[in-house]
């Protein structure tokens, strides 16, 4: 069975306010199209979401609540889940494998370096120095569950950002 597993990086977000702690850093508002734009490239590859699991941090709710809409996902369904803000790669993993199996296309929107992290797990010989802020890295899966590991049969469909598109 097909799966496919989309990581996408929050947009760039905002220094301005010094006051405010890194979960409350918001994006920034000249950077806001850049989410846009990788929602639009997604679309193209018919990404049609059955679930979206995202990071609470201000930064990654504002780019889920501009790509959800673009790809038809509504945003009251996403899953706002506290593991992935300052995650480790293993936390985006244990996410992902607690997924039900339903789900056959899945989108985590997090943070670096664990999305770099991951995205090297999968990617073979391939390697990614950074997925840049609002990059996106694609992964189909032949599982029959979210039970994935570098072992299972998987190829990476697409890595592409806001500069490359």
């Amino acid at each position: 069975m097909n799966r496919q597993l989309i990581l996408i990086r929050h947009t760039k977000s905002s220094h301005d306010n010094l006051l405010l702690s890194d979960f409350e850093r918001p994006i920034r508002k000249d950077r806001a199209a850049d989410a846009e734009n990788i929602a639009k490239h997604l679309a193209k590859f018919n990404i049609q979401p059955d679930l979206v699991i995202c990071s609470p941090a201000k930064r990654t709710k504002q780019t889920a609540e501009i790509v959800c809409p673009i790809l038809g996902y509504p945003t009251s369904q996403i899953e706002w889940n506290e593991s992935i803000y300052e995650s480790s790669e293993e936390d985006l993993l244990f996410a992902i494998q607690s997924t039900d199996a339903a789900i056959k296309t899945l989108i985590i929107i997090g943070h670096n370096p664990a999305m770099t992290y991951l995205a090297n797990r999968f990617s073979k010989n391939d390697f990614i120095a950074n997925v840049p802020t609002s990059g996106v890295v694609g992964f189909s899966f032949q599982s029959k569950d979210w039970q994935i590991a570098t072992t299972t049969p998987h190829e990476r469909l697409f890595f592409f950002g806001p500069k490359t598109i």
